[in-house]
């Protein structure tokens, strides 16, 4: 996987010796192994910690890691509240929502503070969902780098995942927990403009490529040419329509906000449907998609809806234009 420059906001306050901010997020990588056994080891110190000061904490990990976590937890673990990550954390563009409600609900609650455990990379994710799962925890410095006092560990199992992802980890990360303690992380690559994000291309297609041009009159024909493909491609119904509706969603944001049109692409590779739509616009907002629109916003609503309704969303733009391509699996 190509290396990303990672994004942190320019900020004219300055750490502390210990690299943490004053205020905002205390982001850390813990990398384990050793399995469940393992990775238990690590979290029981910060979540004690946590739950002997009655701080929230919030934990979303892949099953079997939940799974340890609440045997080790026993009668305590009604103080914990875990969260579904298979579904959600398929597309890491759902994630930053869900710990933006935790960190603005229950971050002052107890004496210390709020505690989040997460696992964005699990072992199976294809190239395409670590580069996205990198990109997602870049913007989470982005995103927390005002506000509460909080912490997030990210888990990261050093037995089951391969060295690119492990890399990944360590240039997003400004802490590492490691031997029971936080210490600033070397390999941190703090960039000054958090629209990086957006750099770099997406691979061509592995597959014969469908391609139509359109603009405002062609919206209709959009949404058929992509309804009548992922039927015949066997995507069930409900899919089908949140396929349609994000295509559908994209192409307006094309029309509205993207020179007046754009060039609509489909293909399969394997049990993924892609589709993508390219425009002359450029998206400069880091955070668009990932969080909830405000009631009454004007724009945000259609890659937000597109990041629900799809396994996974990537996205590419500069000053020559934008590219969203949008994965759903079969099946």
């Amino acid at each position: 996987m190509r290396p990303l420059t990672t994004c942190k906001p320019s900020r004219s306050s300055s750490s502390d010796a210990g690299g943490r901010e004053p205020g905002g997020l205390q982001h850390e990588a813990l990398l384990y192994d050793g399995g469940d056994d393992g990775f238990v080891a690590c979290v029981r110190a910060p979540l004690r910690q946590a739950l002997g000061a009655g701080a929230a904490v919030l934990v979303a990990v892949s099953p079997p890691r939940a799974a340890a976590l609440r045997e080790e937890l026993g009668e305590r673990c009604p103080q914990v509240a875990f969260a579904e990550l298979a579904q959600l954390g398929r597309n890491p563009a759902r994630l930053l929502a869900l710990w933006r409600e935790f960190a603005g609900e229950r971050a002052h609650r107890g004496e210390g503070p709020a505690l989040g455990i997460c696992e964005p990379v699990w072992p199976g994710r294809t190239p395409a969902e670590l580069e996205e799962c990198e990109r997602h925890e870049a913007l989470v410095n982005v995103a927390f780098a005002e506000g509460p006092r909080w912490r997030l560990l990210c888990a990261y199992d050093l037995d089951g995942l391969e060295q690119d992802a492990i890399e990944g980890a360590q240039r997003t990360h400004p802490l590492l927990w490691r031997e029971g303690a936080s210490a600033p992380n070397a390999r941190y690559a703090g960039g000054a403009d958090p629209t990086c994000v957006f750099e770099g291309a997406l691979p061509e297609p592995g597959a014969p490529v469908e391609q139509l041009p359109f603009a405002l009159a062609d919206l209709g024909a959009v949404r058929r040419a992509i309804g009548a493909w992922a039927a015949g491609q066997a995507l069930a119904e409900p899919q089908t329509e949140e396929l349609v509706l994000a295509v559908d969603e994209l192409a307006v944001n094309s029309v509205r906000h993207g020179g007046g049109g754009g060039t609509l692409r489909w293909w399969r590779e394997g049990a993924r449907l892609l589709c993508e739509v390219r425009d002359a616009g450029r998206i400069e907002q880091p955070l668009v998609g990932r969080l909830r629109p405000a009631a009454g916003a004007v724009g945000g609503r259609g890659l937000w809806l597109a990041n629900q309704l799809c396994d996974l969303v990537q996205i590419r733009s500069s000053a020559q234009g934008t590219v969203v391509r949008l994965h759903k699996l079969l099946g």
